[in-house]
């Protein structure tokens, strides 16, 4: 499924019109992407190398994950370090006050995956665009 969109650059933003709404899209800087487990693991996958191909400097992801969603955030990694999109920059935890509903705080583990885009990244995204495109085309 492809859908038309209007893209415009502007002071370190792409500027997405959608459905007539603008949405803007970070392209500079670290990208924080805060992996939920009401996802499957490539729509993080996804988010990330949507990031990577806009990035005009410093390409990175930081991944964030609390809980369940941490097996969900280092399969994410694990799949962007595989297919040469993404290389590990570091890994790290440490505990954080969440609050929940009733007001009780609980200190959680969180995980930080940071990922610099790969050197052949444009390699592995035409790689994988093409063997896509084989496939829908095999479909029809």
């Amino acid at each position: 499924l492809l859908l038309a969109c209007n893209m415009e650059e502007k002071e370190g933003k792409h500027t997405a019109e959608f459905k007539g709404e603008v949405r803007e899209e970070q392209t500079v800087g670290p990208r924080i992407i805060n992996v939920s487990a009401n996802r499957n693991f490539s729509f993080f996958v996804y988010q990330a190398k949507k990031f990577f191909k806009v990035a005009e400097e410093k390409p990175v992801v930081e991944m964030h994950a609390i809980g369940s969603a941490i097996s969900i955030a280092v399969q994410a990694a694990e799949t962007l370090v595989k297919y040469n999109y993404a290389t590990y920059a570091s890994i790290r935890t440490d505990r954080v006050e969440v609050e929940r509903e009733s007001g009780q705080k609980l200190l959680r583990a969180k995980l930080f995956i940071t990922l610099d885009r790969s050197e052949n990244f444009d390699k592995a995204l035409e790689e994988f665009e093409k063997k896509r495109d084989e496939q829908h085309h095999d479909a029809e």
